[in-house]
């Protein structure tokens, strides 16, 4: 089962977060605060999506934008 480290904001602390809970919010096993979601993929947003994905996510955000032309 792969896993990944995500440090809490709060306290410090390295939380270990299986590959198979992608894009789900957790909690610190320490002090119990919020963790951001983990994502391992990049996230397909667009204009309807874009606001509330960024507005819910409290974690570091890498964003491209395209376009056609």
């Amino acid at each position: 089962m792969t896993q990944y480290l995500v440090k809490c904001g709060s306290c410090g602390t390295s939380n270990r977060i299986p590959a198979e809970k992608e894009g789900v919010a957790g909690q610190c096993g320490n002090c119990r605060a919020k963790l951001p979601a983990l994502y391992l993929h990049p996230q397909q947003l667009n204009d309807d999506s874009f606001d509330a994905f960024i507005s819910g996510y409290n974690g570091p955000v890498l964003a491209e934008f395209w376009a056609p032309w």
